[in-house]
């Protein structure tokens, strides 16, 4: 599957995007236990507040997915390519949603 040029550069840039993930969190929050604001609405405000732990949610999801994703594609690789592709671009475009998230609350935490 690997051999898979487009496979390979969309699993390789998903892995560097959650490792930038884990690098933004840890570099800005490290390992604090203070509150902190973890959602903003436009209409109300500030409405969540949690732990800055809670933040390292964000990129321990995008592992998951990403391991979840390629097990599924290497899987059916040699059965249906094209759900390969599906699976290994969705990995990727999910590393870029969470790294909006997370940019979204470093942002918010100034």
């Amino acid at each position: 599957m690997l051999k898979d040029r487009l496979i390979f550069v969309s699993q390789v840039l998903a892995v560097i995007l959650n490792i930038i993930l884990w690098l933004a969190v840890g570099g800005k929050f490290g390992w604090s236990a203070e509150k902190i604001p973890l959602h903003f609405n436009v209409v109300y405000g500030i409405d969540l507040l949690g732990s800055a732990r809670q933040v390292y949610i964000i990129p321990l999801t995008g592992a998951v997915l990403f391991v979840v994703n390629t097990a599924l594609a290497a899987l059916l690789y040699s059965r249906e390519k094209i759900f390969s592709y599906f699976l290994s671009f969705t990995s990727l475009l999910i590393q870029v949603i969470l790294l909006v998230a997370v940019v979204g609350i470093i942002v918010l935490n100034g």
